[in-house]
Parts: structure tokens; C-alpha cells; sequence
């Protein structure tokens, strides 16, 4: 796994104080950005650890709710700023997963210099494979915007 990648996944939330029953959530604001915080603490909860308050958080929610949640989710999407898309973790590790199954390598030249992945069709938090090309930056200039 790329050292990138590791890093991104260390950031995900696991047995911890971010799936606590007692966090407070806050937002969107006016950037779509949530904000969350230990209502006991008065603190940002600790992403890898567990403190002596913490209670696992259960729910009823349904595969439908889940649904809605993720077309909620989509319809952020498509009225956030492009920029701060690229920035989301969803982002990052999607483009990574696609870099990995292109072996790091331009579609094009099969370079692995300076690859990044890129949009053919801007469909932010729904891509697939078919919505975007690995490119490394000599191909990216030649390439039809």
C-alpha cells in the first residue's frame, strides 16, 4: 500500500471517540463544512483513541436512510467549490485506488512520472473508472480539454 494511501486510511474514524454517542454536530456552514465536537469534553474528538467517557454509538438506520444520506451527500457535491473537492478525503482515496489499478502509469504514454488523476466528466462523489484518466503532466498538456 503507498505511504499516501496509509495515511489517508489513518485518518478514517475506527473503534474510537469519533463514532461516541456523545458528539455534537454542527454545520453545513456557508463552505459545507461540518464541525463536531465531545459534548462532555468541550473538545475535537481524538480520531485513534478511545477517552474513559466514550460510549459506542448504535442506530436504526436503515439502508434507505443510507441512501438519502448519500444523495444528500452527492447534492453537497455538486454545489461545492471544485477546488475544495479535490481537497475531501472521499477525493484522495478514490484517486488513489484509481492510480494503483493503473500502476501509477499514464493512460496514454504509460509514463510513471508525474501522474495524477483527472475528470473527463465531472460527476464529484459519483465517479468511476469511465470519469476520469491517469495522465502524467507531458500527456496533460496534449490533452483535449
Amino acid at each position: 500500500m503507498k505511504k499516501e494511501n496509509k495515511i489517508l486510511e489513518d485518518k478514517l474514524p475506527k473503534n474510537c471517540c469519533t463514532f461516541c454517542s456523545h458528539l455534537s454536530l454542527e454545520g453545513p456552514d456557508e463552505n459545507f463544512r461540518y464541525y463536531i465536537k465531545c459534548i462532555i469534553k468541550n473538545t475535537i474528538p481524538n480520531p485513534s483513541d478511545c477517552c474513559e467517557c466514550f460510549s459506542q454509538e448504535h442506530t436504526n438506520l436503515t439502508t434507505r436512510d443510507l441512501d438519502y444520506l448519500y444523495l444528500d451527500f452527492l447534492e453537497t457535491s455538486l454545489r461545492i467549490k471544485y477546488e475544495d473537492y479535490l481537497d475531501s478525503l472521499y477525493w484522495q482515496l478514490f484517486k488513489e485506488n484509481i492510480l494503483k489499478k493503473h500502476n501509477y502509469s499514464c493512460s496514454l504514454c504509460n509514463s510513471s512520472e508525474d501522474v495524477g488523476v483527472y475528470h473527463i466528466n465531472k460527476k464529484l462523489g459519483r465517479e468511476t473508472d469511465d470519469d476520469v484518466i491517469v495522465l502524467c503532466s507531458k500527456c496533460l498538456e496534449k490533452y483535449p480539454k
